[in-house]
């Protein structure tokens, strides 16, 4: 059975040259994989093929080259996530964290303090998320350093 297919019916030279660039330099994996799907779509690659090659379902596709089509570049970017914003600032982050990590089996036991600290209540569970996210990155960072010398 023969799928429906669309296609970019026009890219001016720079809008080519940008999506080039982003194809093969933007720091979201998101946002070159879409636009390496326009690029092939202006070239006349079904939506299948174009599926194939960024691994993605062809409703996706057809959802870019909609989103292209109706907003230019700004159709490439994800949209918002919902979320609850978070309870403490970076500033405070840090305080409660090294709240925490003066008795890091019992991190815990400073949520009293992190309250005078900073005014604000949080949960065990708050804290020990903060703590591992905070503990993640030290480590990450670490390990990027050691493979850059």
């Amino acid at each position: 059975m023969n799928m429906p297919n669309k296609f970019i019916k026009h890219l001016s030279d720079e809008e080519q040259s940008k999506l080039i660039e982003n194809h093969q330099t933007s720091n979201n994996f998101r946002i070159r994989n879409r636009s390496h799907a326009i690029l092939l779509s202006f070239q006349k690659h079904s939506i299948d093929e174009i599926a194939a090659v960024c691994q993605v379902h062809r409703t996706a596709v057809s959802r870019w080259i909609d989103n292209w089509n109706e907003f230019g570049f700004s159709g490439l970017k994800d949209e918002d996530k919902p979320g609850r914003p978070p309870i403490l600032s970076l500033e405070e982050s840090e305080k409660a964290f090294d709240i925490a990590m003066k008795n890091p089996k019992f991190p815990h036991r400073g949520l009293g303090e992190i309250n005078r600290e900073t005014g604000k209540t949080i949960g065990k569970q708050t804290l020990k998320r903060l703590v591992k996210k905070r503990l993640y990155l030290e480590t990450s960072k670490i390990g990027t350093l050691e493979t850059n010398k």
